[in-house]
């Protein structure tokens, strides 16, 4: 829990995780999750009252002091106040297991009395929160605005594959309008059939509706009713509404065979723009349902119609240039990457007014807005989140264009890794993307990196070696190997990796950073004395590229903090803090990394030059962020930080602030003990991956191909 005052606003965005009895509460998520793997999304009025009420640890709280943390002071009756503490005690009695009570003070307000659980035999009690992380999607108003989305408690899941089986039948029920309003009502006749036509096109899903929805809509019947009624194991409602010169829809997606609403959402768009509200419900719809459809339902999808062939050749050549904007950037020229990104832009512009939502032109889009690649999006001026949001949008349309699209899947499920920690709806869709497209570079790259950030570094390894198998062209999937190879312990064959790379490419950014990254991590003074030699060789008797000479120089200061004088490197990551802090740095950083990772490099040297401090202020920084950059860094990897900074209750701290954190440290934990990765525990003992020889050997060959 943060420090707040008594009646001091509650922000959610602000406020951190914390646990009553069996229950924990993740404020900013709106979300309690119980012992059992279950869990209930709530109101955001309700969680701030929560919050207000927790927080004072059971002293009481005036009805005065919560309307000023919990309404911004706003006059509200005393029924809504009264409203909000109902629901608390629902949740306390029906999903709390009596975890905890309020408590009415006559004539003096409120108090929460924490109580501990009854204990239910044979149920286990987990301190290990659930997989799934709620659905946390917000939108900034605009022509679809996308806001207010919760999910409603269901059980847990062992693995991604939902529970909900293959070969599902989806009735779409009519949407419903206020009977009073004839457009309202003539849009949600129409957008019911559109839905089911979008939905028809999901793979692993079979959709009803027509006479059968006429049959079982209207008459009061419960959810196995309509089950048995239709056949069908799942239904989707929903509910249209206006404010002002808004429409919106309320969509349900329900369970029938056990009755459990699966996931309610609410989609906006500007009145005069209903087919926006159309297009918008349903790529929300379809990214559910890829969700909870085990991606074994899906079949390898058929080859699409290519449509428009200019279009399709336009972004084709889009996409090429996009993989050579990531090439430009890890060389260190953004003048020349923005320059592609420029180019890729108007083709996908152009490939688009040719054949409306295209998704393949919808999924550039997105990666160049989430990146901020071209001048046009730079241009824009947004926070990541902001870039995130609308690339999530744009992938939405796809998806709901294409339901097969695997790189609309794969680019979904790299921000859910990346920007969610969503774990589990991150594995889900890179299963479906290979599902669909098992020749798909992308989703083989970012699911390897998921992966070995959850400690999975053989699985991981899996996915390198078929992604090598397809496109071995650019350096930053190249790199991969050597990556993932470090983590499973063979620190001299990624070494040699790197080493192979770099004299191919010998004064490139990005390769320099990685290798003096990786031997600050490992606080190696061997290392940086190899590299440094490595490179005075390589350009002997020839000026050294500024890259060099940054990298040089940079290691030289390191090797002097590492032996007991800190000052030189010091001065330098001073400097580049500052710069930090002010917004300087604002689009990429050192070698080509993205800004939002800085903080964790920083924080590896700051370690370096004994500044913990510092260390475990920009690591903070990084994590609140959501960059896990260095994962040999992360908690039970074999690069760990010092044993003096991770004694620091700060550090610790920092790994259990975001439950979705505490859950990756715990797979990563359970996945050193399973050997997939090497590991440094807490203790001090080091534990290596036993490699079986056929495995070993293949690896080696793959480095010695790279030379």
């Amino acid at each position: 829990m943060s420090g707040e005052e008594y009646g001091e606003s509650v922000v959610l965005a602000h406020a951190l995780a914390f646990r009553i009895g069996d229950i924990t509460i993740e404020p900013s998520a709106c979300l309690l999750r119980d012992g059992k793997g279950r869990q209930k999304a709530v109101e955001p009025r309700v969680m701030q009252v929560l919050v207000a009420l927790a927080r004072t640890k059971g002293a009481p709280v005036t009805r005065d002091e919560l309307i000023a943390s919990c309404w911004d002071g706003r006059f509200v009756s005393n029924d809504a106040v009264s409203r909000v503490i109902s629901i608390l005690r629902g949740i306390a009695k029906d999903f709390g297991h009596a975890s905890f009570a309020i408590e009415t003070l006559n004539k003096v307000g409120y108090r929460l009395i924490e109580q501990a659980p009854p204990e239910v035999p044979g149920v286990p009690v987990s301190n290990t929160s659930t997989r799934r992380s709620v659905i946390a999607l917000a939108g900034a108003g605009g022509v679809a605005a996308i806001g207010g989305f919760w999910l409603a408690e269901r059980p847990d899941r062992a693995s991604p594959r939902s529970s909900v089986q293959a070969a599902q039948l989806l009735i779409v029920m009519p949407f419903t309008a206020d009977a009073t309003d004839g457009s309202l009502s003539a849009i949600a006749r129409d957008a019911t059939e559109t839905m089911r036509d979008d939905l028809h096109r999901v793979p692993g899903l079979r959709v009803i509706g027509g006479l059968a929805t006429v049959a079982v809509a209207g008459k009061g019947l419960s959810s196995k009713q309509i089950a048995a009624a239709t056949g069908a194991t799942l239904a989707l409602t929903a509910n249209l509404d206006r404010a002002a010169a808004n429409l919106y829809a309320v969509l349900a997606l329900t369970d029938l065979t056990s009755g459990q609403q699966l996931w309610s959402g609410r989609v906006g768009a500007v009145a005069a723009r209903p087919g926006d509200l159309r297009r918008d419900a349903a790529g929300t719809v379809i990214e559910q349902l890829l969700l909870r459809l085990p991606a074994s339902a899906t079949r390898p999808a058929e080859p699409s119609l290519r449509g428009d062939p200019e279009a399709y050749r336009l972004c084709n050549e889009a996409r090429m240039l996009c993989d050579e904007v990531r090439e430009r950037l890890i060389d260190g020229d953004p003048k020349q990457a923005q320059r592609l990104a420029d180019q890729a832009a108007e083709q996908t512009i152009q490939a688009l007014a040719l054949q409306g939502d295209y998704a393949p032109a919808l999924v550039i889009q997105a990666d160049l807005v989430r990146n901020g690649w071209s001048q046009a999006f730079g241009a824009m001026q947004l926070s990541t989140q902001q870039r995130v949001d609308r690339a999530h949008g744009l992938l939405r349309r796809a998806l709901r264009s294409d339901p097969t699209n695997s790189a609309a899947m794969s680019s979904l499920a790299d921000i859910y890794r990346r920007f969610g920690w969503r774990w589990d709806d991150a594995e889900t869709l890179f299963h479906h993307a290979l599902a669909n497209n098992p020749s798909n570079a992308q989703a083989h790259w970012a699911y390897s990196h998921q992966l070995a950030t959850l400690g999975r570094a053989r699985d991981a390894l899996a996915q390198t070696f078929a992604l090598r198998a397809l496109d071995w062209t650019h350096l930053w999937r190249r790199i991969t190997l050597p990556r993932m190879i470090y983590l499973l312990g063979l620190r001299d064959a990624a070494l040699d990796s790197y080493y192979s790379e770099l004299a191919k490419r010998p004064g490139n950014p990005f390769l320099l950073w990685e290798i003096y990254y990786l031997h600050a991590a490992e606080h190696s003074v061997d290392g940086l004395k190899r590299l440094i030699a490595a490179l005075d060789k390589r350009w002997e008797g020839h000026t050294q590229p500024p890259a060099v000479v940054a990298i040089v120089d940079r290691s030289r200061a390191a090797l002097g903090a590492m032996q007991g004088s800190p000052a030189a490197l010091l001065a330098i990551l001073d400097a580049e803090r500052v710069a930090l802090d002010a917004g300087a740095l604002s689009k990429a950083t050192l070698g080509g990394r993205a800004r939002d990772d800085l903080g964790f490099v920083l924080a590896i040297e700051y370690a370096c030059a004994g500044s913990y401090d510092a260390a475990i202020a920009l690591l903070d920084q990084a994590l609140a962020a959501k960059s896990v950059y260095w994962v040999a860094a992360l908690p039970y990897g074999n690069a760990p930080f010092p044993d003096a900074m991770r004694a620091d209750p700060r550090f610790q701290a920092l790994w259990r602030r975001d439950p979705r954190l505490a859950e990756a440290v715990e797979r990563r934990r359970q996945a050193a003990a399973a050997g997939q990765m090497a590991a440094a525990w807490p203790d001090g003992h080091v534990t290596l991956p036993r490699l079986p020889p056929k495995l070993r050997a293949q690896i080696l060959q793959a480095v010695a191909a790279s030379d």
